[in-house]
């Protein structure tokens, strides 16, 4: 187990290291890059202390090697924009999007597994349809489209739940006040990826429900409570297990368009910024770091898998 922990640690930073590479040069090789920043009309002097400034007179492989030491360091840069360092701006940032990506991944999670479990149970019966209409809708309807949607309904018909942003601005710190302002945008998120849960649920459940053991369970006398919850259930978590995998890897992407919705201000809202800004040390700090999200994110998963499925963890 040590061993295998080991060689998924080293993929991961062989991945984290690749990522860098590609990110580092594409954006200093691309048409636009930080070359662009440097400002012709101004005066010699002025265009010398900003090639230096971006260190822009050093070969571009010597300038990521440069890069590269000082990110090891914790050292990200300074954004170009806000004259603040990229590590803090993402620690900001991502603390907001932490919020909303758990809130929607447990009630993508918590639904889902509810509705796979009914759909399973009724089988091409009308709790199955039902969940299967749910579930086309979440995978059809785009989440911008959605959002605008829950916005007109909920905050400016209703009158029931904030528009936009994560709290009152002006009001004291109230949990209740970040709750209303976090249901809306959760919600919306949740309902795209719950979606893929249901039908890896259903289909897992289904699957199982049909094998050998669980027809030996019942020739034995168990209840059939006992039989769902203690043989069917426990082992059909493992592709559901890595199904959440994946999904928490789309909440980073998809929360980019729900934080421009909603005036979320997390670090997809602070990549999109600084894409139209062109602040490239921000763009390569929320790269690196939603890709260490993902590579420890499925680190985790292969270890859950081993902890659900006894067969995997002796093999």
């Amino acid at each position: 187990m040590l061993v295998y922990i080991t060689q998924r640690l080293l993929q991961g930073v062989l991945v984290l290291f690749l990522i860098s590479v590609f990110t580092f040069f594409l954006v200093n090789l691309a048409p636009g890059g930080p070359s662009s920043l440097i400002d012709f009309q101004s005066t010699g002097a002025q265009r010398e202390a900003r090639i230096k400034q971006y260190g822009l007179d050093k070969p571009v492989h010597t300038r990521y090697l440069s890069w590269l030491g000082s990110a090891l360091r914790g050292d990200l840069g300074t954004s170009i924009n806000q004259g603040l360092p990229v590590a803090s701006l993402l620690s900001q940032r991502f603390l907001k999007t932490l919020q909303l990506a758990a809130a929607a991944l447990l009630l993508a999670t918590v639904f889902g597994i509810i509705l796979g479990v009914l759909a399973a149970l009724n089988r091409n019966g009308f709790i199955d349809q039902i969940v299967s209409v749910v579930t086309t809708l979440g995978m059809s309807i785009p989440n911008f489209w959605l959002g605008i949607i829950v916005i007109l309904f909920f905050s400016v018909q209703m009158r029931l739940l904030p528009a936009s942003g994560s709290y009152t601005i002006g009001a004291e710190f109230s949990l209740a006040d970040r709750l209303r302002h976090l249901i809306l945008p959760a919600s919306v998120l949740a309902f795209s990826l719950m979606p893929n849960i249901v039908r890896v649920t259903r289909s897992a459940l289904l699957e199982v429900k049909a094998s050998d053991y669980v027809r030996t369970a019942r020739a034995k006398g168990l209840v059939e409570r006992a039989v769902l919850w203690k043989h069917t259930f426990k082992n059909a978590l493992v592709p559901v297990i890595a199904m959440l995998g994946l999904i928490t890897t789309v909440l980073f992407s998809g929360s980019v368009v729900i934080e421009s919705v909603f005036g979320w201000a997390g670090l997809g809202r602070l990549a999109i910024e600084a894409a139209n800004g062109r602040d490239y040390p921000v763009i390569l700090g929320v790269t690196m770091l939603v890709g260490s999200i993902v590579v420890l994110v499925n680190i985790t998963v292969d270890l859950l898998y081993a902890l659900v499925d006894p067969r995997l963890r002796h093999g």
